[in-house]
């Protein structure tokens, strides 16, 4: 037939003798099986965005996909910056598709994606050109012809994340159908669907890996502390470390020294998390091996500050009071590195312990700093309590401070027990700061002399 549609009639046969119309379908059969095709590879990307979730590998697939569903000579996909709001291309496929990806970026209502992605409406342009917002300059610097283009927004929960497009269809009539546009919105929506659904798997993963590691350094920082209190005739201790954080800067440790002399140390190194840690988990070692070398507090502080300034990197620094117990004669020489001076308290009285004068400053901060040492005798039903910032710096719901005065009164008001100090202080603080909970690490060491 050369018609599409022609009707014959039996010259021969009556006139009242039936008419019969004969029709070519192969039209409507080329349009079927080219919604067929379309529709399988809907269901390919529907599949393909199903099984991956790895965002570079998922995108790809589907853009190339989508290319081939589409007949069309490329095809690309662009995703909103979340710092800066302009697109990026993430896929662009064609033969110019590299040199695409390396040329610009584009800002929302600039050229027909960043026209699309600021208003979200969908475009079917028979000719680019003839659009007033298409931007020629790609096309001049890759030396490309766009003519036909679809461009779809990628929208998830109302919000849009980018754009998809394809351009020039390489078969007849050349352009695109509002049929196919409809079936890049729906492409776009699982699409859209499927890049947040990777990167929230994405987050989760990193969670997780964030949260193993956070894991392990606590451990890491844990096995820097000291296992077992010392134990001395005469003497009890007691020991608690909070970190605010799963991981944080406070320390503290004991180190057992000629003479039946017991160094005691508590610091607190300046940031939190994993660097904190690492900085503290190596700052215990070294003075686990300079204290043989340095018994003098002020020698110790002196050497130690020395150490770190020369290893100290992005301005970490810790604030660290020292104090060597002799046990025999009842007495204590301290030396304080820009940290907290620890309370005495005995039967009449809790006193803050130490001449503010005669503190140095932080170890690490200056390379030739000095410090000094003080002598103190240790008076029967005595203790001594050291502790960090997070103790007397937490704050409640009023912004108002734990302050010194505060734990002064806990102090007081506490059997001569270690124990008993650390817990009334921890309490004391979680009740202070009950409403917003402690935003620091807090860390304590007591002894008592019996």
């Amino acid at each position: 037939m050369t018609n599409p549609e022609r009707l014959y009639i039996n010259s021969s046969m009556e006139k009242n003798t039936p008419r019969f119309i004969f029709t070519d379908h192969s039209s409507d059969l080329e349009a079927c099986i080219s919604k067929v095709e379309r529709l399988s590879s809907c269901i390919e990307i529907a599949n393909l965005i199903n099984s991956e979730l790895s965002i570079g590998k998922l995108l790809s697939h589907v853009m190339a996909t989508t290319q081939k569903a589409f007949l069309a000579e490329s095809a690309s996909l662009l995703l909103i910056d979340e710092k800066t709001g302009d697109l990026t291309f993430q896929i662009a496929l064609g033969d110019v598709g590299d040199d695409i990806k390396e040329l610009y970026r584009l800002k929302k209502g600039e050229g027909i994606a960043g026209l699309v992605a600021e208003s979200g409406i969908p475009l079917n342009l028979k000719d680019a050109y003839e659009h007033p917002n298409f931007s020629p300059a790609a096309d001049r610097k890759t030396h490309y012809r766009t003519r036909a283009m679809l461009c779809v927004p990628l929208k998830i929960r109302g919000e849009i994340i980018g754009v998809i497009q394809v351009m020039n269809k390489l078969t007849k009539p050349f352009t695109f159908s509002n049929e196919e546009l409809e079936m890049l919105v729906t492409i776009s929506s699982s699409a859209a669907v499927a890049i947040d659904t990777a990167r929230m798997h994405r987050i989760i993963l990193q969670r997780e890996t964030l949260e193993r590691d956070l894991k392990l350094a606590r451990e890491v920082q844990e096995s820097f502390l000291p296992r077992d209190l010392p134990v001395i005739e005469n003497y009890r201790f007691a020991a608690v470390n909070q970190p605010a954080l799963e991981i944080g800067g406070d320390f503290y440790n004991f180190f057992k020294l000629p003479s039946n002399k017991l160094g005691i140390v508590l610091g607190d190194v300046s940031g939190k998390g994993i660097s904190a840690s690492l900085f503290m988990a190596r700052l215990t070692s070294d003075l686990q091996y300079y204290t043989l070398l340095f018994p003098e507090p002020k020698e110790l502080l002196t050497r130690m500050n020395k150490v770190l300034y020369n290893r100290s990197k992005r301005g970490m620094f810790v604030t660290l009071i020292y104090l060597l117990l002799d046990p025999v004669e009842n007495r204590i020489q301290l030396a304080n590195g820009g940290h907290l001076p620890p309370v005495y308290c005995d039967t009449k009285e809790a006193r803050i312990l130490g001449d503010d004068e005669k503190k140095g400053p932080p170890l690490g901060i200056l390379p030739d700093a000095g410090y000094e040492q003080e002598t103190f005798d240790l008076g029967e039903q005595s203790s001594i309590t050291l502790f960090t910032d997070g103790v007397i710096e937490a704050k409640n719901s009023a912004a108002e401070l734990f302050g010194l005065k505060r734990l002064l009164k806990v102090i007081r008001s506490q059997p001569n027990n270690p124990e008993s100090i650390c817990r009334g202080i921890t309490n004391s603080v979680d009740r202070f700061t009950s409403a917003d909970g402690r935003s620091d690490d807090l860390t304590l060491l007591t002894f008592t002399v019996n």
